[in-house]
């Protein structure tokens, strides 16, 4: 069957396939950290501020987050271009491919990037503006706005990710809409894949909130954010067991087949995937009955933060085994070009110190914006 697959770009890989894998991966992990913190803090925000009056705590834990999306957002964007670059290297032709597909949707990303970036300013600034009071309405409605765009750019990269591993449908696509007005419709693994995302997303969040209460140092509010966080992850991972299920049913038969036996590591990585939030679900609820429950509190945290790296690699096995049949990256010719390797990886150490350097004035800038605004309040 002849498919209209490009061929690969005539350049040689500047690096061995091994390292750019290594560096997709570990960039993309850290660009998935902040991505889910930010759909998933949105949405606690958004219902913060409905609850505003019914708990004084969702009114202060909605000040917290909007000190902090801002960053989170620039995080996230930051991030997200490594791992976007290392994959059009590996996988150009096929990501190019179906890019162009969904041309409309795909470019409308920046758009939309945009609005909800000045939707998550607006939120923030408002929160200390003297007339708050009078814009709650206007600011839940923008909020609302900014979860349905961060929701909808999830969904057009979902589209693109999974319409990138099946090219026997991409003449279809060009024959119905030619001019990119394109969606991966007839994908059965779409919804599951996408509600996947969005149910990790909210469950790293929770996780966020915990973390944030473990740095409080009033009980009250840490207890409650220490429970919410715990309560929002236990309840969205043990919802994403059934719909990761549904993910799995739904995949292709033969990539199918490698995660339930045919292939030992991709089945090591989906019993790992399976223990590891369970794992993390039951020390959370072990620290609700401990007298020191940091301890539990940490390990859970620790062990929902590796159940996401795993879920990285996952992905990665996933699209190799799909794209199988067509294409290996390890088949592309190298002429590795150590000196420009060299200076990445000097750069890529000094960016994560001085994103780990930022991270903690951000973290001390807000803490001490609360205090202020409690003692306004």
């Amino acid at each position: 069957m002849n498919l209209p697959i490009p061929y690969p770009d005539p350049m040689p890989l500047p690096a061995p396939v091994w390292l750019l894998r290594t560096l997709l991966l570990l960039t993309f992990f850290l660009h998935v950290l902040f991505m889910n913190c930010l759909l998933g803090g949105t949405a606690v925000a958004l219902v913060c501020t409905v609850r505003r009056k019914s708990s004084a705590f969702s009114v202060r834990l909605a000040g917290d987050l909007g000190r902090l999306l801002p960053s989170v957002f620039a995080f996230t964007i930051t991030l997200g271009v490594a791992p976007l670059l290392f994959l059009q290297v590996m996988y150009g032709q096929f990501l190019y491919a179906s890019s162009i597909l969904i041309g409309v949707p795909w470019l409308a990303i920046i758009g939309m990037v945009i609005l909800a970036y000045y939707g998550v300013y607006f939120f923030s600034m408002n929160l200390s503006t003297t007339n708050r009071h009078e814009k709650k309405g206007r600011t839940t409605v923008v909020l609302a706005l900014v979860v349905l765009l961060l929701a909808s750019i999830a969904f057009v990269y979902s589209n693109n990710f999974t319409l990138m591993l099946a090219p026997e449908r991409w003449l279809d696509l060009y024959h119905s809409h030619g001019s990119g007005w394109n969606l991966n419709w007839s994908e059965p693994s779409l919804v599951p894949r996408y509600l996947h995302f969005v149910l990790g997303a909210l469950a790293v969040s929770g996780l966020g909130l915990v973390v944030m209460g473990l740095r409080q140092q009033e009980d009250a509010y840490r207890q409650w954010l220490i429970e919410q966080g715990s309560l929002l992850f236990t309840g969205t991972t043990l919802l994403n067991f059934g719909v990761g299920f549904w993910f799995l049913v739904k995949l292709t038969g033969p990539v199918r087949l490698a995660f339930v036996g045919g292939n030992a590591f991709a089945t090591s990585l989906l019993g790992v995937g399976m223990l590891l939030p369970l794992a993390a679900v039951a020390h959370l609820i072990m620290a609700k009955a401990h007298k020191s429950p940091k301890r539990q509190l940490v390990v859970g945290v620790s062990c929902g933060l590796l159940t996401v790296a795993v879920m990285v690699v996952m992905r990665d096995v996933l699209r190799n085994l799909a794209l199988a049949p067509y294409f290996n990256p390890n088949q592309l010719p190298v002429a590795p070009q150590w000196g420009i390797i060299l200076l990445f990886v000097v750069l890529f150490i000094a960016g994560l110190a001085t994103l780990y350097y930022m991270l903690r004035k951000v973290a001390i800038a807000t803490r001490v914006q609360a205090a202020a605004a409690q003692k306004l309040q």
